[in-house]
């Protein structure tokens, strides 16, 4: 196997070679490092590479696998981390000028449970200041830019994380989503973004944005590696408040099994009937035509309630965000980025009594939710209304008209963070100028093996989609 079809390889079948010794984790490793030494310069999806220690770790291994201890499919798997997860003597910046020098001495419980798979960690991927924002366009460090189209943007706030999986630079990465931080640059970059269910991966360790909306997951080429990831990393945390002390079972159980029967909602009352870009809705359709050849069952359902969702979120992303910033706001509010002090100063003026407010609102949500998922097994939308816009502007262009892009995704992703179900987004197909559209598919909270299925069903239904490589590799 050449350097480059090995980089662009499944998690899966990479793993399975390196369980058949046909394959060296020192290789495995070595081919990533070279292409990242070649490409991030140009793409800067790392921001730092820990390429001596990731050689060490390939070479343990590689010896422990030959003695016999095996530990599982992740063993000998290089991956990446969103540059807001603590990493032991490894420099996490938080993407922020407040922790340019900040080195943990200890990992974030995920990053913890990768290595005690066996995992190698390549280094860490460039986030948007804070994980504040959905361009990772960084005042501080630099931009990281779109594999697929270097002026574009790749989305945020996990966009080194989306960038470096789909230019060959690692087959996962781990990501957070607070508002759709794992889904944006999953849908602008073409590979599949991971959000599970809230409580379902542990938060110690991961600088906190909302922390009743931030969700830990992976990024990676396909569904079967984003549940490999899960597996690992799934798992109850008497240290984070968030964790839920719920069954692991095997995510990987759906995948293969088909969808025939599947009952998936169309919903577009869910975004409050946010406007669509003629491309994105003509690959949709496309989309919800596949699904319903392979059997599922699709039927357009009413959702009243997103005026309730969008002033609920509001108030519990400002007020959240403001908790954990007033500190670092009254020490030195130049040490932020334009576009996040704004934010910050937005979030600072949430009335308490808004916050406790929208709680008990979004409880009632949850379980209105809970109700239209007695109904249905999914709900299939969008991931964003359009492709990834331009860095110089970043305006999207959304049938005909340039529309500042920095929160277009928010109706499409955010009233998941809200509900806390779990939602995958797919590569659907590509516009007119090469970028990729994006497919997502929510589910009942702790139905992330369902997702997964349907979203497996998918990719096998449209093999040229995932078959197609950006032009920077």
């Amino acid at each position: 196997m050449d350097e480059e079809t090995l980089c662009f390889a499944s998690l899966a079948e990479v793993a399975e070679r390196i369980r058949r010794r046909d394959l060296s984790p020192v290789d495995v490793v070595e081919a990533h490092l070279q292409r990242i030494e070649t490409l991030n310069p140009r793409l800067f999806a790392f921001l730092e590479v820990t390429a001596d220690a990731a050689r060490k770790e390939a070479e343990t291994a590689e010896a422990e696998i030959a003695a016999g201890r095996y530990r599982g499919a992740l063993h000998g798997i290089p991956y990446g981390a969103k540059d807001i997860f603590n990493t032991a003597g490894i420099r996490t910046t938080h993407g922020s000028s407040f922790f340019r020098d900040h080195v943990p001495v200890e990992d974030a419980e995920c990053v913890a449970r990768l290595e005690r798979a066996g995992a190698v960690l390549l280094g860490k991927c460039h986030t948007h200041e804070f994980a504040a924002a959905a361009t990772t366009i960084n005042p501080h460090y630099g931009t990281t830019r779109n594999p697929w189209n270097l002026e574009r943007i790749v989305g945020g706030s996990s966009g080194g994380s989306a960038a470096a999986v789909a230019a060959g630079l690692c087959p996962a990465a781990l990501g957070s989503d607070t508002g759709g931080s794992i889904r944006v640059p999953a849908a602008f970059c073409g590979v599949v973004g991971l959000k599970p269910t809230h409580g379902r991966v542990s938060l110690s360790g991961v600088c906190p944005n909302v922390l009743n909306f931030d969700h830990v997951g992976p990024l990676t080429r396909t569904a079967r590696d984003a549940a490999l990831v899960l597996q690992t990393i799934a798992g109850y945390d008497p240290r984070d408040a968030m964790s839920r002390d719920v069954p692991v079972p095997d995510f990987s159980a759906r995948l293969g099994a088909g969808i025939r029967g599947a009952r998936i909602a169309l919903c577009p009352d869910f975004t409050g009937q946010a406007e669509v870009d003629r491309e994105v809705t003509e690959a949709f359709e496309r989309a919800v035509a596949t699904l319903r050849d392979l059997g599922a069952r699709l039927e357009t359902v009413p959702f009243p309630h997103y005026e309730r969702i969008e002033r609920t979120m509001t108030a519990i992303l400002g007020a959240e965000f403001a908790e954990f910033h007033r500190p670092f706001y009254a020490r030195d509010p130049d040490g932020y980025g334009t576009d996040v002090r704004a934010r910050v100063e937005r979030a600072l003026q949430v009335p308490l009594d808004d916050y406790v407010r929208a709680l008990r609102e979004r409880e009632l949500l949850r379980r209105e939710v809970e109700a239209l998922f007695q109904r249905v097994d999914a709900i299939a939308l969008p991931s964003t209304p359009s492709a990834a816009a331009p860095i110089a502007t970043l305006m999207a262009r959304v049938n005909g008209k340039d529309v500042e892009c920095l929160w277009l995704h928010r109706p499409f992703l955010t009233p998941h963070n809200l509900t806390g179900c779990p939602a995958v987004s797919v590569p659907m197909g590509f516009s007119g100028d090469g970028l990729p559209l994006s497919l997502q598919i929510v589910g009942r909270p702790w139905g992330e093996a369902d997702v997964l299925g349907i979203a497996d069903a998918y990719e096998t239904a449209t093999p040229e989609v995932r078959a197609r490589r950006p032009p920077c590799a």
